[in-house]
């Protein structure tokens, strides 16, 4: 007589097994059967029980005929949607929508091997944009890699493949473009620009340049977050225009989020100049707050329009490429104040660990690798320093 129900039983191999056995199979009079493992009894249980909650409720797909597409979807929305920030849960539905889809997203999840995950990856180094303008970045293609790599380790311990195969693919490498960092000159002449002009978000370019944080984190920030005292910006949020998570009701949304990473959390010390200015530009906001009345928001945003609103990370952009032109400077995206930022602080001596801090990477790695060329510079000099005394 046909099993019927839930089994479950500990492996020689130490594992534990569920089995749950339910309709017939047509084709050969037999019942169907889902297998689920676990390290412990209760491990393989929970997983077993979770799967038949799916079969009851009509969403499950048997392994058989799952394919890479599905399943990548559903681990969006089932594993990643709850636990990811917004910004992260909108790339990997890119990702999934408009690169992995129209390539291998046909592919059954069990035909899945190194060598097609190995050519798609290769593929996208070299073709990948979606403006047909080259292959992707290598932080794009890093990304989609941790997230191939994250569902398919969901799926694995799913039972629903027998191993994580994207573990063994190696990223191609990937020609980095070459940094735009403003000359001292260049600097200078931006500097006197921002002084005399009247852009009202000037002071936004300003705090950049002198702090090297992000736009987002520009937008993000609130005039609770300068301590007037020890002249310190503490950087807590970020700012951003992101696709809609329901894109039935809008296209974009305007989100206020957490910083990128935990170091991204940060303290920050100001010139004092620079609390000058902020103290002048507060003050204009302050008169405007009281013209406003009860219509002002009340949320305290340093950079906002006439009241009090945020203002996003485009507009931002367009103030900076105004003074670009109005200082003469050669045309340069919103993130090279950063990169100014730091390789202003590497040729004044500042040590790389405490770099690393003030612009919030995740790993002082990252600092050492993206400004290698300006720490080399700074050894020459001081290799050129150290000469004379052995002379």
């Amino acid at each position: 007589m046909p099993k019927k129900g839930i089994n479950i039983y500990h492996r020689k191999d130490g594992r534990w097994e569920g089995q749950y056995y339910y309709d017939i199979n047509p084709k050969t009079g037999r019942r169907r059967k889902i297998s689920r493992y676990g390290q412990t009894e209760k491990e393989a249980k929970e997983k077993l029980l979770s799967a038949i909650n799916e079969i009851k409720s009509g969403t499950y797909v048997e392994k058989s005929k799952l394919t890479l597409e599905g399943w990548l979807n559903q681990w969006l929305e089932v594993y990643a949607r709850p636990k990811v920030k917004q910004s992260s849960y909108i790339n990997y539905r890119l990702y999934i929508t408009k690169h992995i889809s129209p390539n291998i997203g046909k592919l059954k999840l069990v035909d899945l091997r190194v060598d097609l995950l190995q050519q798609f990856f290769n593929e996208k180094a070299e073709h990948g944009r979606l403006d047909g303008k080259g292959g992707l970045s290598e932080k794009t293609l890093r990304n989609m890699y941790t997230m191939f790599s994250t569902a398919l380790k969901q799926a694995y311990e799913n039972s629903l493949i027998n191993r994580n195969f994207v573990e063994f693919v190696k990223l191609p490498k990937v020609t980095k473009k070459e940094m735009r960092v403003l000359s001292l000159s260049e600097e200078q002449k931006l500097l006197t620009t921002i002084k005399a002009s009247d852009e009202r978000y000037k002071i936004g370019i300003l705090i950049c340049l002198c702090t090297g944080i992000r736009v987002g984190e520009l937008c993000g920030l609130q005039w609770r977050d300068i301590d007037e005292v020890t002249h310190v910006l503490s950087i807590r949020r970020t700012l951003n225009r992101l696709p809609a998570m329901d894109q039935s009701k809008r296209k974009t949304e305007l989100v206020i989020g957490i910083p990128k990473s935990d170091k991204s959390i940060r303290d920050i010390p100001l010139p004092s100049f620079l609390i000058d200015d902020l103290k002048a530009y507060k003050a204009q906001r302050d008169k405007e707050k009281v013209a406003a009345g009860d219509i002002y928001d009340e949320r305290g945003f340093i950079i906002c329009n006439e009241i009090g609103r945020p203002i996003e990370p485009r507009t931002m952009e367009d103030v900076f490429k105004r003074l670009l032109i109005s200082a003469g400077v050669a045309n340069a995206n919103f993130h090279a104040m950063r990169h100014t930022f730091a390789t202003r602080a590497v040729e004044s001596g500042v040590d790389i660990k405490t770099l690393s801090e003030l612009l919030g990477h995740a790993d002082v790695s990252t600092t050492l690798n993206r400004y290698a060329h300006s720490l080399d510079e700074q050894k020459r000099k001081a290799m050129a320093l150290m000469a004379g005394l052995y002379q």
